[in-house]
């Protein structure tokens, strides 16, 4: 091997600091500052390496903070916070009229994204220290909170809650490893750069024995969503600081569903541009090109069935469903219907309904329609008719979507009654057309709540189930582990479950 001279420059240890000390190779000068590995000097040409510089770093000490009382944004200004519902004991990092820690992703989208991360923080929860580390794919991913600029907690709340979907993850780790551009994929765009920011740095996955260590990095500003926002809400004039109001964060979890979906179609190249570029989940078919037959459904009862034109994307493998409506009339053959769907919207507000499970046992039970109309003897005359919904395909991720707002002339009012809901969901057979249909079993992953008592004002929190098995509670730029009890509480606004 020729002569060479190795330059690294860097923080190392007391041990690295004498092994440096010791009298170098006759022919080379080597100076290390830093806590390289030997596998990485050598991946760069140097092999004559001293063993005293090639073990690994030694971690960061812990040191503790001063806590301070929680805190929660209520329509984007900081209060404090005594309700039961958001204690959970644990100390947190006292922050004294100063904004948190922030940082925002780098712009690049290729495999050399790096990751900045804060200094070590004890009391359960360890924030990394500052260091920039390239990422390597992977699904678990370092908990941040989000800076809320203002009015901005419904966006962070459903991000965290898709952050909690491994599938979803699993896809926009694939798309990171290819070229996306921005025009014409704004809501694609801002995914890939924004999860680049969530990459758990090598080693640092913790467990100390039976203890669980929360290792979480600097809370991030999501400013890569602000065309996302411009799109969502175009009548605001400044969509990402300083919004004059709160919004419905199941209308913008929607919004972005369906905006990644039509974005993947056509970055796959299985759509053209059509329409100004927008292209439903459903596609527009006249009824001569619909497609329709003849099924035989339980005790050997015919209909004809329908089915709207539908492609699929990779989002929609994912928290894509199919449902099936029979509509039956008094003197016609039963007509039934198949439509995809991406969330579930379950009707709270009936007296039976106290659980989860009650509402979607109302979901598919039969419910009358008025003023229906049916051809008969060549002319359309009213007839007595019920039309009921079932489950024809059942998704991976399942999104339960609790109607609590309601929009009417007299303004938008919320519905405050508990409804209840479990860590494990069976769904009943009663909800599937096929009672033999596999996959019946959900785990909960992910909730998002509506705190206060108008749609357009309050604040929103989102729960998460975090890869260690701990339940993790995002609250804009604040994470904390909670126990278990306090994320089955009775007013939650949308449920995120995942196929067992």
């Amino acid at each position: 091997m020729t002569d060479h001279n190795v330059f690294v420059f860097g923080s190392f240890t007391e041990d690295e600091t004498k092994s440096l000390q010791s009298s170098p190779n006759e022919n080379s000068v080597q100076l290390l500052f830093g806590t390289l590995d030997a596998e990485t000097l050598r991946s760069v040409g140097f092999n004559n390496i001293p063993t005293e510089i090639t073990k690994k770093p030694q971690p960061s000490k812990l040191v503790k903070k001063d806590s301070t009382k929680e805190v929660v944004y209520k329509n984007g200004s900081v209060h404090d916070l005594n309700s039961p519902s958001f204690s959970n004991g644990i100390k947190e990092h006292k922050q004294k009229d100063e904004e948190p820690n922030e940082s925002v992703v780098p712009g690049s989208l290729d495999k050399s994204i790096q990751v900045e991360a804060l200094e070590v923080k004890d009391t359960k929860c360890r924030i990394i220290s500052p260091s920039v580390i390239p990422y390597t794919t992977a699904t678990e991913l370092l908990p941040r909170g989000l800076i809320n600029s203002g009015n901005l907690c419904f966006l962070n709340a459903t991000l965290q809650a898709l952050l909690a979907c491994s599938p979803f993850v699993n896809l926009l780790q694939e798309l990171r490893t290819r070229k996306i551009p921005e025009i014409g994929n704004p809501t694609l765009h801002a995914f890939v750069e924004f999860i680049s920011g969530f990459d758990m740095p090598p080693g640092r996955r913790s467990k100390k024995e039976d203890e669980f260590v929360l290792e979480t990095g600097k809370p991030l500003r999501p400013v890569m969503f602000e065309s996302v926002l411009n799109n969502f809400s175009p009548d605001m004039p400044n969509s990402f600081s300083g919004r004059p109001r709160q919004e419905d964060a199941q209308e913008f979890l929607s919004f972005v569903m369906h905006q990644m979906h039509d974005e993947l179609l056509k970055f796959e190249g299985q759509i053209s541009v059509v329409n100004g570029g927008k292209v439903s989940l459903v596609s527009s078919v006249s009824d001569e090109d619909d497609e329709s037959w003849e099924t035989v459904g339980p005790k050997n009862k015919t209909a004809i069935t329908r089915k709207q034109s539908f492609i699929p994307s990779k989002l929609s493998e994912i928290f894509g469903g199919q449902l099936r409506s029979v509509v039956k009339a008094r003197g016609n053959k039963a007509s039934a219907t198949i439509e995809p769907f991406l969330l579930l919207h379950l009707n709270i507000c009936p007296e039976p309904v106290h659980t989860i499970e009650d509402a979607l046992h109302l979901f598919s039970a039969p419910e009358t329609l008025e003023g229906y109309r049916a051809s008969s003897a060549g002319k359309a005359e009213l007839v007595s008719a019920s039309k009921s919904v079932r489950i024809l395909e059942l998704p991976e991720i399942i999104i339960l979507h609790l109607m609590r707002f309601s929009y009417g002339s007299q303004g938008s009012t919320k519905l405050l009654k508990p409804v209840y809901f479990p860590l494990h969901l069976i769904l009943n057979r009663e909800l599937l057309v096929s009672p033999t249909t596999k996959g019946r079993k959900y785990e909960l992953v992910a909730t998002i709540t509506h705190h206060g008592r108008e749609p357009s004002k309050g604040h929103y929190t989102c729960d998460i189930l975090h890869s260690s098995g701990k339940w993790l509670r995002y609250d804009d730029a604040s994470v904390i582990d909670i126990p278990t009890n306090k994320v089955l509480h009775d007013q939650a606004y949308v449920l995120f479950y995942k196929q067992q």
